[in-house]
Protein backbone atom coordinates (compact mmCIF):
# COMPACT_ATOMS: atom_id res chain seq x y z
CA UNK A 1 0.00 0.00 0.00
CA UNK A 2 1.40 3.42 -1.03
CA UNK A 3 2.54 5.86 1.76
CA UNK A 4 1.06 9.36 1.86
CA UNK A 5 3.76 12.40 1.07
CA UNK A 6 5.21 13.06 4.05
CA UNK A 7 6.86 16.84 4.70
CA UNK A 8 9.81 15.54 6.82
CA UNK A 9 13.32 16.58 5.55
CA UNK A 10 15.01 14.03 2.90
CA UNK A 11 18.42 14.45 1.34
CA UNK A 12 16.82 14.94 -2.31
CA UNK A 13 14.67 18.17 -0.63
CA UNK A 14 17.90 19.70 0.57
CA UNK A 15 19.63 19.45 -3.10
CA UNK A 16 16.79 20.55 -5.02
CA UNK A 17 16.17 23.71 -2.57
CA UNK A 18 20.33 23.97 -2.16
CA UNK A 19 19.86 23.72 -6.09
CA UNK A 20 16.93 26.20 -6.17
CA UNK A 21 18.82 28.73 -4.03
CA UNK A 22 21.90 29.29 -5.83
CA UNK A 23 20.12 29.47 -9.26
CA UNK A 24 18.05 32.17 -8.23
CA UNK A 25 20.85 33.79 -6.67
CA UNK A 26 22.74 33.91 -9.94
CA UNK A 27 19.52 34.32 -11.97
CA UNK A 28 19.62 38.16 -9.71
CA UNK A 29 23.14 38.32 -10.07
CA UNK A 30 22.65 38.31 -14.29
CA UNK A 31 19.61 40.65 -13.75
CA UNK A 32 21.63 43.23 -11.78
CA UNK A 33 24.27 42.93 -14.41
CA UNK A 34 21.91 43.68 -17.21
CA UNK A 35 20.15 46.33 -15.96
CA UNK A 36 23.53 48.40 -14.45
CA UNK A 37 26.18 47.62 -16.40
CA UNK A 38 26.05 50.13 -19.78
CA UNK A 39 26.07 48.66 -23.39
CA UNK A 40 29.53 49.04 -24.25
CA UNK A 41 30.44 46.45 -21.81
CA UNK A 42 28.85 43.65 -23.11
CA UNK A 43 29.89 44.61 -26.58
CA UNK A 44 33.44 44.68 -25.68
CA UNK A 45 33.02 40.85 -24.00
CA UNK A 46 30.92 39.41 -27.08
CA UNK A 47 27.80 39.78 -26.29
CA UNK A 48 25.51 41.61 -28.86
CA UNK A 49 21.98 40.65 -28.45
CA UNK A 50 20.34 41.36 -25.20
CA UNK A 51 17.33 42.78 -24.15
CA UNK A 52 16.84 46.61 -24.50
CA UNK A 53 16.96 48.23 -20.74
CA UNK A 54 13.70 49.12 -20.76
CA UNK A 55 12.62 45.49 -20.13
CA UNK A 56 14.45 46.00 -16.94
CA UNK A 57 12.47 48.60 -15.10
CA UNK A 58 9.24 46.67 -17.05
CA UNK A 59 10.38 43.18 -15.38
CA UNK A 60 10.70 44.68 -11.81
CA UNK A 61 7.37 46.35 -12.13
CA UNK A 62 5.47 43.59 -13.50
CA UNK A 63 6.95 41.04 -10.27
CA UNK A 64 6.24 43.58 -7.33
CA UNK A 65 2.64 44.54 -8.73
CA UNK A 66 2.35 41.13 -8.91
CA UNK A 67 3.26 40.21 -5.47
CA UNK A 68 1.16 43.09 -4.24
CA UNK A 69 -1.73 41.62 -6.13
CA UNK A 70 -1.54 37.90 -4.84
CA UNK A 71 -1.36 39.11 -1.71
CA UNK A 72 -4.09 41.82 -1.91
CA UNK A 73 -6.63 38.90 -3.34
CA UNK A 74 -5.70 36.44 -0.86
CA UNK A 75 -7.17 38.92 1.54
CA UNK A 76 -9.78 39.78 -0.68
CA UNK A 77 -10.88 35.81 -1.42
CA UNK A 78 -10.67 35.61 2.21
CA UNK A 79 -13.08 38.30 3.23
CA UNK A 80 -15.59 37.15 0.94
CA UNK A 81 -15.53 33.44 2.15
CA UNK A 82 -16.04 33.96 5.77
CA UNK A 83 -19.68 35.32 6.39
CA UNK A 84 -20.44 38.56 8.50
CA UNK A 85 -20.51 38.83 12.08
CA UNK A 86 -24.54 38.45 12.41
CA UNK A 87 -25.07 35.42 10.12
CA UNK A 88 -26.51 32.42 11.52
CA UNK A 89 -24.14 30.30 10.13
CA UNK A 90 -21.68 31.18 12.37
CA UNK A 91 -23.61 29.28 15.57
CA UNK A 92 -24.50 26.51 13.50
CA UNK A 93 -23.54 25.03 10.41
CA UNK A 94 -22.74 21.91 8.66
CA UNK A 95 -19.50 22.02 10.65
CA UNK A 96 -20.97 21.71 13.64
CA UNK A 97 -19.97 19.02 16.13
CA UNK A 98 -22.98 18.48 18.96
CA UNK A 99 -21.45 16.95 22.70
CA UNK A 100 -22.83 13.85 23.04
CA UNK A 101 -23.12 12.95 26.96
CA UNK A 102 -22.60 10.35 27.84
CA UNK A 103 -23.53 9.61 31.39
CA UNK A 104 -22.35 5.80 31.77
CA UNK A 105 -18.93 6.77 31.13
CA UNK A 106 -16.99 4.78 33.60
CA UNK A 107 -13.30 5.87 31.73
CA UNK A 108 -11.07 9.10 32.83
CA UNK A 109 -10.38 9.25 28.85
CA UNK A 110 -10.95 13.05 27.58
CA UNK A 111 -13.66 13.69 25.97
CA UNK A 112 -13.85 14.11 22.06
CA UNK A 113 -13.90 17.51 20.24
CA UNK A 114 -17.05 19.44 19.95
CA UNK A 115 -18.83 22.73 19.84
CA UNK A 116 -20.10 24.60 22.98
CA UNK A 117 -23.63 25.40 22.95
CA UNK A 118 -24.04 29.26 22.60
CA UNK A 119 -26.80 29.72 25.10
CA UNK A 120 -23.69 27.95 27.93
CA UNK A 121 -21.10 30.25 26.09
CA UNK A 122 -23.81 33.63 26.48
CA UNK A 123 -24.23 32.57 29.93
CA UNK A 124 -20.72 31.84 30.98
CA UNK A 125 -19.90 35.34 29.34
CA UNK A 126 -22.41 37.98 30.26
CA UNK A 127 -24.12 36.48 33.72
CA UNK A 128 -23.34 38.21 36.70
CA UNK A 129 -24.23 35.37 39.31
CA UNK A 130 -21.33 32.79 37.48
CA UNK A 131 -19.11 32.39 40.79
Amino acid sequence: MPTAPSPSPRPERAIIGFFLYVTSIFAFVIYLLWAYLPNNWFENIGITYYPHKYWSIAIAIVVVALLISIVLGNCLVNSLSVPSLDSMKLIRDRHTRKREFSKYSTTDAIPPVSDLDLSYVNRILYSSDIK
